[in-house]
């Protein structure tokens, strides 16, 4: 799911290493990770073709002109640098993705909607879809609720443990909602396509 993530965002834009690691985080659906991960993942995309990095130089200032009357202050903040340049000084990689990568990225995007911390990932970048393949999504997505929801009518609970009862009711009533907060998004993406221009996701 980490190849969906950053493959998504850089879709978006191109990014450094450390700006993309805080898109990450605040990326809809919670995706946390570190940068002991997302260097090494970063290193197995580029190999893989899917993405590119290039090399960006610091920008660097024009010196200042000086006069006779400032040089023994200029030299003595020279001389306070020289134990070497800063962290803001170092050349930096810039992540863009590649033409191999985007399609890649729409196959992910494709993936079955199954798994739940997936269909968030996927539902935030839906819009790089296709209206068909955005609805085939959604409609995926809602026939795996479906089969779980059936599932559970199958197998009641029988616990007689109130707390116990009271989770797998919390777990009914969000599928139900779930259920039909996808009927809503189905519908609008529906009319969307028939072309009706008030057509837009909208909440129950």
């Amino acid at each position: 799911m980490l190849d969906l993530a950053v493959l998504g965002l850089l879709k978006e834009g191109d990014l450094h290493g450390y700006e993309l690691n805080k898109r990450l985080k605040a990326l809809v659906g919670g995706y946390a990770t570190s940068f002991g991960a997302l260097y090494p993942a970063l290193a197995r995309l580029e190999r893989s073709g899917w993405v590119r990095s290039t090399a960006e130089a610091p920008a660097v200032e024009a010196p200042a002109v000086e006069t006779d009357d400032d040089a023994v202050a200029a030299r003595t903040r020279r001389n306070r640098r020289r134990s070497g340049r800063t962290k803001a000084g170092r050349t930096r990689k810039v992540y863009r993705i590649t033409q191999e990568g985007e399609s890649h990225f729409l196959e992910l995007l494709q993936e079955d909607a199954g798994n739940e911390r997936r269909f968030r990932l996927q539902l935030a970048f839906c819009r790089f879809l296709t209206p068909d393949r955005r609805l085939e999504l959604l409609e995926l997505r809602r026939a795996h609720l479906m089969s779980v929801q059936a599932k559970g009518r199958r197998d009641p609970e029988q616990s007689t443990d109130p707390y116990v009862r009271s989770l797998f009711q919390r777990d009914r009533e969000r599928l139900e909602h779930d259920l039909a907060w996808l009927d809503q998004l189905i519908a609008d993406e529906r009319r969307n396509q028939q072309g009706d221009p008030g057509a837009g996701p909208t909440h129950p």
